[in-house]
């Protein structure tokens, strides 16, 4: 990356970018306390419980472990705040995703208590599904 240090290599690299002048000084910014990235939300145990706002459901590239093929696969993503910091969770299990699909209406920044129940075995086929109960939360 090329640094800038004088006016006119400024004006020269801002002639297509008119906004350039108007940018404000970072580094007098401050950090937000909001964490973009987040995490993959992987329950290990029954009863792991998360109390968070609703952001809303994307599509997600993954693998599919058995076809080797990438797929788009839904995906729930969640804001929790932990003290005074804030950050994103993400989270694929379709009965996960399908529990907030059924919502009607725009439940975005609504809060809820997601908590995981464990593995429950399908009855289409022999594999076992993570199961979840999710309560939307009352705030006085």
């Amino acid at each position: 990356m090329e640094i800038i240090n004088n006016n006119t290599q400024l004006a020269a690299a801002s002639a297509g970018f008119p906004a350039l002048n108007s940018l404000p000084d970072l580094e007098k910014a401050e950090v937000s306390p909001l964490e973009l990235l987040g995490e993959y939300w992987t329950p290990e145990k029954e009863g792991e419980t998360k109390r968070v706002f609703f952001i809303d459901i994307i599509p997600t590239n993954s693998v599919d472990p058995e076809s080797g093929e990438t797929i788009d696969l839904a995906t729930v993503r969640f804001l929790e705040k932990r003290g005074d910091t804030y950050r994103t969770i993400r989270n694929s299990s379709k009965r996960l995703v399908a529990a907030f699909e059924v919502f009607s209406g725009d439940i975005s920044g609504k809060p809820f208590e997601v908590r995981y129940e464990g593995k429950k075995k399908n009855t289409t086929n022999g594999y076992k599904s993570d199961n979840w109960s999710v309560h939307p939360l009352i705030v006085k």
